[in-house]
C-alpha cells in the first residue's frame, strides 16, 4: 500500500472516530438527540463559526474544546503529511506510474524482460537497437529508474506473480525473456506465463544444466545456460582468433550496429518459387546478407545453406545479417515480413 494511501486511510478513520465521539457525548452529557448531537459534532471539528444548537453545560464545553483541539491537530497532520508528499514528489511519481500502466495496456506484440541484472541489460540495449517493445518486471528502484531513462515501460514487482506478469500485459505479447538470478524463480515464471499466454514464446536462462530439462517442460522453447555460451566463445577465441576477430570487427563497422533477424516467406510473398539469385535480397536490403535459410520438411526443421540457385519456399525463413537501415529497406519494399530474431 502507497504511503498516499496509508494517510487517506488514516485520516478517514480519525474523522469517523471523532465523529462518533462526539456525537455520543453530547447525545450522553448533554442529552440532545442523535440528530443534533452529530449536527453539532460536525459544525465543532469544521470549525465553521455557527452558534451552538443548545447552551451547553460546563461538561459540553469541555467536549467542544477537545473536539475542537483535536479537529485541528488532525487538520494540521494531514497539511504537512501532504504537503511532504508534494515536496518528495509523490503525486507525481503516482501520475506517471498511471501513464505507465496505460502505456503498458495499449501495447500488443511486445516481448516481457523478468530481471533487470547484467544479463537483463544487454538484452534490453539490444532490444532497443532493433528498436522492439520491451516491458521490463524488476524489483529494484535504481535498476528501473535506468530502464526508465532508456525508454523501456517497467513493471516493479515480483515476476514470479501473476499479477505483475498482468500487469506487464502478458496476455497482448508476443514473448518473454525469464532472467532472473536464480533458476527456480526462472521456472515459476515460466509455468506462469505459459498459463497466461498460451501462445508465448518464451526464452529462459538457466545456470544449471539438470534444470534446462524442467523448463522445457514448463513451456520454454530456448533455455540458455551462460556459462556454457561463454565458455564456446572463450574457447572459439582461442581456438580461430581470426574467425571471432572477424565477427567482432564486423559487428562493430556500422555505427547502428549490426544484428541478426529473420524474414519469413508468407503465403502469396513474391518470392515464393524464386531463386536467390532472382529474388534481389541482397540488393533490396542495400547489402543484407543471408546467412541461411529454415525449412520445414516432414515436421521436422532443417537448415540450408544458401546458395544463388536455392530457390525459395512459402514459409521459410531466412536468417539475415545486416542493419536497421537495411532492414527497414526490406520490409519499405514490402517482399515479406520483417521479424526480429
Amino acid at each position: 500500500m502507497s504511503q498516499q494511501a496509508r494517510i487517506v486511510i488514516g485520516l478517514v478513520l480519525a474523522t469517523v472516530i471523532l465523529t462518533v465521539f462526539g456525537t455520543l457525548g453530547y447525545h450522553l452529557l448533554e442529552g440532545w438527540p442523535f440528530g443534533e448531537a452529530l449536527y453539532m459534532t460536525i459544525i465543532t471539528l469544521s470549525t465553521v463559526g455557527f452558534g451552538e444548537v443548545h447552551p451547553l453545560g460546563a461538561t459540553g464545553r469541555v467536549l467542544t474544546i477537545f473536539l475542537i483541539l483535536v479537529g485541528w491537530m488532525v487538520l494540521y497532520y494531514a497539511a504537512s503529511h501532504f504537503t511532504a508528499i508534494l515536496v518528495s514528489g509523490e503525486i507525481q511519481k503516482t501520475l506517471k506510474g498511471k501513464r505507465m500502466e496505460r502505456r503498458i495496456q495499449q501495447m500488443k506484440g511486445h516481448t516481457v524482460l523478468c530481471g533487470f541484472g547484467r544479463i537483463g541489460r544487454e538484452i534490453a540495449r539490444e532490444f532497443q537497437r532493433a528498436g522492439r517493445k520491451l516491458v521490463i518486471i524488476d524489483q529494484s528502484d535504481e535498476g528501473l529508474q535506468e530502464a526508465r531513462e532508456a525508454g523501456h515501460a517497467i513493471v516493479q514487482g515480483d515476476a514470479t506473480g501473476e499479477h505483475t506478469l498482468e500487469a506487464a500485459n502478458i496476455s497482448s505479447a508476443a514473448g518473454l525473456v525469464a532472467a532472473l538470478p536464480r533458476d527456480s524463480d526462472n521456472l515459476y515464471v515460466v509455468l506462469s506465463a505459459r498459463e497466461l499466454n498460451p501462445e508465448l514464446h518464451i526464452v529462459a536462462r538457466c545456470l544449471d544444466i539438470a534444470g534446462e530439462s524442467r523448463l522445457h517442460k514448463a513451456g520454454a522453447h530456448k533455455v540458455v545456460n551462460p556459462y556454457v555460451i561463454g565458455g564456446r566463445r572463450l574457447a572459439s577465441m582461442l581456438l580461430h582468433p581470426e574467425i571471432m576477430d572477424f565477427l567482432d570487427l564486423y559487428m562493430q563497422q556500422d555505427p547502428e550496429g549490426f544484428s541478426l533477424r529473420h524474414l519469413r516467406v508468407t503465403e502469396g510473398s513474391p518470392l515464393a518459387g524464386r531463386t536467390l539469385a532472382e529474388s534481389g535480397i541482397r540488393q533490396l536490403g542495400h547489402g543484407v546478407m543471408v546467412l541461411g535459410i529454415t525449412r520445414v520438411r516432414q515436421g521436422r526443421r532443417e537448415m540450408l545453406i544458401p546458395k544463388a540457385d536455392t530457390a525459395l519456399a512459402e514459409e521459410d525463413v531466412m536468417i539475415l545479417l545486416g542493419t536497421r537501415r537495411m532492414f527497414d529497406a526490406l520490409e519499405a519494399e514490402g517482399v515479406c515480413e520483417a521479424e526480429n530474431t
